[in-house]
């Protein structure tokens, strides 16, 4: 109930502090408006905006702040997304109503108009300024706040969590300004020989107003806030920076490869006989290639920067795992890249062969896309998947790794799901031309259709093949390296009597690793010998935990393995989990803890899902329905 409260007192305080700041914004535009008219209008929005947010307001801020000694209250974690997020809604607009007036300030030394602004077209300089001010004037009361809150020490992941999330949203957004304002100054300088008229101009005056607000933000909220905060340990080691980094690298290479690949296909273009001259063709790649410039720096600063934070973790399955999730990112890019240009590329070959389209500019510009998306996609897969193939092929713990990777099982079933469903809409499209034909329906364009189908046939069964040996490859050495892990980790099962527990643990532990040593001691013979006493892990019953014989109660102490106790009825005793449940379903899953411990792998925690197989569908869900939608969409351009 208390946190259904908070939503409610928090969301329509944040709402009604909108409404009052523009009200107060409104008053102050009206009071300098020289329009008598329309100023009274604005005046009379901006009482009413006031009227009715101001009490609104103060009633639900004195509701927030009424308990705010209770630390449940102050550091609860809607209290926390409130003030960064009041903070966000006031100091954003202050920046932008300052990129609006240096906009405007270049557009005016350029001789230009100043309605070519990239924000705040339609302001004046009083606009900005009062805006400014009001939107200052809230932000520092919630710094207050927020400093307030902090020398109170927090208490719990809240505060801390959402203040690091308010700063990355910082970075990213300075950044942003970074990169458009180096791409509009490097759009200009490219089209310097042919800059005539406002447009390239006013590029230029927004870009050096983007730079001159964006590039000192970004170094203040990087260098002087952000990393030094990486001294805390929660901070160097927090998930949100993780994504944060793999989100901004691999922006990095898609604002590379993207603008590499137009690049390319202009490159192709001229080759092949378009007429453009040297002028038109740098015309034609100031665009990309002034785009491919900022985002490589952000490839390159932050994947070193990725690269080092995952080096500096600890030689752990977590800092192999975060190395690999981005490997198999770029190695799936690449690979989707490769299969759009060998498609097209074949597409084109056969237009060519059957005479469907003359050599001209459809032709030269379909070869010059495919070449292009050929040559960006087929090294990157090339130079991301071979390293990974070749580490899932070695032998020993590290190869086990590389082959159990969730990330590796997720990336080759998505091919194989793409390559069935491929398959299956090609195969499908082709027998429906084929027996259209035999029924008497014989398609208009039959001969290319057919061999375009044929074509993503091959394409996506060759897909298919190639990840199906390679699913199959890594399961049989997966098989063989986990037969020798088993083998070398002998089982002991304490029990007083051969009986349904003894047996079933015996059946189980078959099924689950049929090459795992297991062996069963009565207690009522005594302590196990020397050989018995090697396993590496002992299980026993409930019942034998609960009364153990004094010779196998002092047994238990010495022994160095693991000891797994299955929670079997015992008279007096009750157990928190397995109460009640059969004897099979306890036996089952006590073979699986075995199996697991056998691995090397951490025992699942009941109930839990795994993080990594949140984002992994969230992944697949990204990846996935795009590729379809593609597949659907090549496939209907190519045939119609």
């Amino acid at each position: 109930m208390k946190t259904i409260r908070r939503l409610y007192v928090y969301l329509v305080a944040f709402i009604s502090l909108e409404v009052v700041l523009w009200g107060l914004i409104g008053l102050a535009r009206s009071i300098f408006s020289d329009d008598q008219i329309g100023g009274a209008n604005q005046l009379a929005s901006a009482l009413s905006l006031i009227l009715v947010g101001v009490p609104v307001f103060l009633l639900h801020w004195w509701l927030a702040q009424k308990n705010i000694d209770d630390p449940d209250e102050r550091f609860a974690r809607l209290r926390a997304i409130f003030v960064y997020g009041s903070l966000l809604a006031t100091l954003m607009p202050v920046v932008q109503n300052i990129l609006a007036l240096l906009s405007r300030l270049w557009l005016s030394i350029f001789g230009l108009a100043t309605n070519l602004a990239v924000i705040g077209e339609g302001q004046t300089w009083v606009d900005n300024l009062l805006a400014i001010l009001m939107n200052g004037l809230i932000a520092a009361y919630f710094l207050s706040v927020e400093r307030k809150d902090w020398a109170a020490e927090p208490q719990g992941d809240a505060y801390p969590e959402s203040r690091r999330l308010y700063r990355y949203i910082w970075v990213i957004y300075a950044l942003a300004m970074v990169v458009g304002g180096v791409q509009q100054v490097l759009y200009f300088i490219l089209n310097l020989s042919e800059t005539i008229g406002d447009t390239t101009q006013a590029g230029l005056a927004n870009g050096l107003a983007l730079l001159i607000v964006g590039t000192p933000l970004w170094y203040f909220w990087w260098q002087r806030v952000v990393r030094p905060s990486l001294e805390h340990m929660p901070e160097k080691q927090s998930i949100l920076r993780i994504f944060v980094l793999y989100v901004l690298s691999l922006i990095g290479v898609g604002g590379v490869l993207i603008p590499a690949g137009l690049v390319l296909d202009v490159i192709f273009r001229a080759i092949f006989g378009e007429s453009m001259g040297g002028a038109g063709f740098l015309t034609e790649i100031s665009g990309p290639l002034s785009a491919a410039v900022p985002f490589g720096g952000i490839w390159a600063y932050y994947g070193r920067v990725l690269t080092a934070e995952v080096d500096d973790l600890p030689a752990t399955p977590r800092r192999s795992g975060l190395r690999r999730l981005y490997s198999y990112i770029l190695s799936a890019v690449g690979l989707i890249a490769t299969i759009i240009g060998v498609t097209a590329l074949f597409s084109f070959v056969i237009d060519t062969l059957i005479n469907t389209f003359p050599w001209g500019i459809t032709l030269r510009e379909r070869l010059s896309a495919a070449l292009a998306t050929l040559i960006v996609g087929l090294p990157l897969w090339i130079l991301t998947w071979r390293p990974l193939a070749a580490r899932a092929a070695e032998e020993g713990e590290a190869g086990d790794h590389a082959r159990r990777s969730v990330v590796r099982k997720a990336y080759l079933y998505l091919a194989l799901f793409a390559g069935v469903i491929g398959v299956m809409v090609s195969a499908g499209s082709l027998i429906f031309q084929i027996l259209s034909t035999v029924l008497g329906d014989k398609p208009d364009n039959f001969q290319r259709a057919s061999l375009v189908l044929l074509e993503m046939l091959i394409i996506f069964a060759g897909l298919l093949a190639y990840h199906w040996v390679t699913l199959r490859a890594d399961g049989r050495r997966a098989e063989q390296s986990l037969a020798a892990r088993h083998a070398a980790f002998p089982v002991l099962v304490l029990t007083t009597a051969i009986n349904e527990f003894s047996d079933g643990i015996l059946a189980a532990l078959q099924r689950e690793t049929p090459s795992l040593p297991a062996a069963v001691h009565v207690v009522d013979r005594g302590v196990p010998d020397e050989t018995l006493a090697a396993a590496q892990t002992v299980i026993i019953s409930g019942e034998l935990a609960a009364n153990p014989p004094e010779a196998i109660r002092l047994w238990l102490q010495s022994f160095g393995g693991t000891k797994i106790v299955v929670p079997t009825p015992a008279e007096g005793w009750l157990w928190t989990f397995g109460t009640g449940k059969p004897i099979s379903n306890l036996v089952q899953q006590t073979a699986k803890m075995v199996r697991h411990l056998a691995e090397g792998e951490e025992l699942p925690t009941a109930k839990e899902t795994s993080p990594w197989m949140v984002v992994l569908y969230v992944v697949a869900a990204i990846v996935g329905v795009p590729l379809l939608i593609s597949l659907f969409s090549i496939l209907g351009e190519i045939l119609y």
